[in-house]
C-alpha cells in the first residue's frame, strides 16, 4: 500500500511525491498513520494491491493470466 501527495494545477514539479508513514493491520482493516499530517486543500492517491487477482485456475490453463497487475486506487481529498 502506498500514499502519494498528487500534484497540484499549479505546482511547478509535476511529480507524485510518497507520504511517509506506518500502516498498522486492525481486523480486516490497515490504517496508515503519516509521519507529517495531510495538508489541507491538498489530493492524496492510495494505491494497494489488496484484493487484487493475478488469475484463476481457468485463465492459467488458458494462458489468459494478466502479466501485468494494476492496484486499486482511490483519491482523498483533504
Amino acid at each position: 500500500m502506498s500514499v502519494l501527495i498528487m500534484p497540484g494545477e499549479l505546482d511547478s514539479i509535476q511529480d507524485e511525491l510518497e507520504v511517509a508513514g506506518k500502516v498498522k493491520i486492525v481486523g480486516d482493516s490497515f490504517i496508515f498513520n503519516p509521519d507529517q499530517p495531510f495538508v489541507k486543500g491538498k489530493d492524496y492517491l492510495v494505491e494497494s494491491y489488496i484484493g487484487v487477482k493475478f488469475a484463476t485456475v481457468g485463465n492459467l490453463i488458458t494462458g489468459s493470466a494478466k502479466h501485468n497487475l494494476q492496484p486499486q486506487k482511490q483519491t482523498l481529498k483533504r
